[in-house]
């Protein structure tokens, strides 16, 4: 199924030795927020090694604390700029009718069939579309009723012929969207040699705008895909960019099949964000961590990794105090003794901050506040959690695929409020798909199975080995992804990019200008309105 926008480029193999190879490039680099530089925390000082200049353009305001956040991300190279890139105007009427015309294409996305049995992610987008398509809105009233009308009945459908109709409908009209002009200044005056965005598949997304400018003004662009999850996840990519980066096979096809990329603009390079797994090592003994984070340094311990607030809100902390009754109840000393560390995702941490775990014996959280391991300190702590631990447990989170690759045997409950088998990407970590996960369905028997990990049989370290190097480093365990991924995106910049608009494109777009027009004067009468009450106060 065709989805997306195409752009016109050549192949792959046509653009080797193009031009653009081994000179300096100046590369744009469109992330949506600060936090999603951790994945790239490798790839920039390895782009700025080989000579090149990097712009980071952010889509959200500067917080306190992310100036260092960056720093540590590109080790404060002056060969790094960065600053908060633009969007459409306020009171541009494209930019609501943008929204209302991508929404739509990620809803009619969960209404195919094959989200059927993923509830919690068909009701999550229908929350964020119907509600703001349904109620008063920034579109004009009559384009707002109809855009109502297809949420509300994608919402309640499961049809594969009516998700596929709006989804090639949406392609269209995305196409017939004109780009923003305050956005190709922006782009023009930073005269790139290449455009990069990531991740530019959440909900809606905005960054879709990048991308078109970039192609308009015949600049190649790219989209790095930051984690295994997003492209089964999140929303659809809108257009067609010239490569998407993503890390195996798997995710290859998801973009082919999920997202109708043609398969000669996706790029497989391995998950450039555990290179240096593979090569660190753990920082002092067992029994000296054990002793830093406040458990028994004579017992072994397990490593709770909590997951992200989509899963954690579902009661995650609840969960975790049965699991550790369940250990404590157990026959077995090893695991009735068992220490246990319960590491706070970064993003759902506060959760955490009152939660007591003295009664269950040898039990903390830690670290207390969450901590994003970008680098330094925080990210040896990380992985020293990983790697002095006996097993590592958690509900769908993608350290677990940290711990494979440190050599950790995992485990996973399943528990309904957390859904985990209605997520695409979880059954990539089953056995029988391949993977390396030990599933229990009940609390029960996990404790037996974790009981049998902290032997940690040959067959388990074998089938974790194998997921690894077909899952992260596709192009063979022993080479590193990130000179891999840094390559891709230098034959990038040889890329020749076609932004012509088709004739039907201009044609479509002749009814959309009008609908925007009414709609800029609706949101500048709606402006209007709210100065007039303030300045009444």
């Amino acid at each position: 199924m065709q989805t997306a926008t195409h752009a016109t480029s050549t192949s792959p193999d046509a653009d080797r030795g193009s031009p653009a190879a081994g000179r300096p490039l100046r590369i744009l680099f469109f992330v949506d927020r600060h936090g999603l530089l951790r994945p790239y925390a490798s790839l920039l000082p390895e782009l700025v090694a080989r000579g090149h200049q990097i712009h980071l353009a952010f889509s959200r305001t500067r917080r306190k604390g992310e100036g260092k956040l960056i720093r540590q991300a590109t080790g404060g190279s002056p060969a790094v700029g960065y600053d908060v890139a633009p969007g459409r105007a306020e009171l541009d009427g494209w930019r609501p009718l943008a929204w209302a015309v991508r929404g739509l294409a990620d809803l009619a996305r969960y209404t195919h069939p094959r989200y059927a049995a993923a509830p919690a992610l068909r009701q999550r987008t229908a929350a964020k579309v119907v509600g703001r398509l349904s109620g008063p809105g920034e579109l004009e009233p009559l384009g707002a009723r109809l855009a109502g009308r297809v949420a509300r009945r994608l919402a309640a459908s499961t049809d594969a012929a009516l998700s596929e109709r709006v989804v090639r409908a949406a392609a269209r009209l995305e196409r017939a969207i004109p780009t923003s002009g305050r956005i190709e200044r922006y782009i023009r005056e930073r005269a790139p040699d290449l455009v990069l965005v990531t991740p530019a598949l959440k909900y809606a997304s905005e960054q879709v705008e990048y991308l078109k400018a970039a192609r308009r003004l015949g600049i190649p662009t790219g989209v790095c895909v930051p984690s295994w999850d997003n492209l089964t996840n999140k929303g659809l990519l809108k257009v067609v960019p010239d490569r998407v980066f993503v890390w195996n096979e798997v995710q290859r096809r998801e973009a082919v099949e999920l997202h109708g990329i043609p398969v000669e603009h996706v790029v497989a390079t391995g998950a450039q964000l555990f290179d240096e797994w593979f090569e660190r090592q753990a920082g002092g003994t067992n029994e000296e961590f054990a002793a830093r984070v406040g458990i028994d340094p004579t017992r072994p311990y397990a490593l709770y990794l909590c997951s992200s607030s989509f899963i954690s809100r579902a009661g995650e902390v609840d969960f975790v105090l049965s699991w550790l009754e369940a250990l404590r109840r157990s026959a077995d000393e090893r695991l009735s003794g068992l220490g246990v560390v319960v590491r706070p995702h970064p993003v759902a941490a506060a959760q955490w901050h009152d939660v007591d775990l003295s009664d269950f014996g040898n039990a903390v959280v830690w670290p207390r506040g969450g901590i994003r391991p970008v680098a330094g300190q925080a990210r040896a702590d990380f992985f020293d959690s990983l790697a002095h631990s006996a097993a590592v447990v958690g509900i769908n989170t993608t350290a677990m695929i940290e711990a494979a690759i440190v050599g950790k045997p995992v485990l996973t409950v399943l528990a309904s409020q957390f859904g985990q088998e209605s997520t695409l990407h979880f059954r990539y970590l089953l056995v029988e798909n391949g993977g390396f996960l030990h599933v229990a369905a009940s609390l029960d028997e996990h404790v037996e199975q974790l009981a049998t990990a902290l032997d940690d049989d040959p067959g388990d370290a074998a089938r974790r080995a194998r997921f690894v190097e077909s899952f992260v480093r596709p192009r063979g365990r022993g080479l590193p992804a990130t000179p891999i991924l840094a390559d891709a995106i230098e034959e990038l910049a040889g890329v020749r990019v076609n932004g012509a608009l088709p004739l039907g494109s201009r044609l479509l777009r002749v009814p959309l200008a009008l609908e925007a027009t009414l709609t800029s004067v609706a949101l500048a009468a709606r402006a209007g309105r709210r100065r007039a009450v303030a300045r009444g106060r």
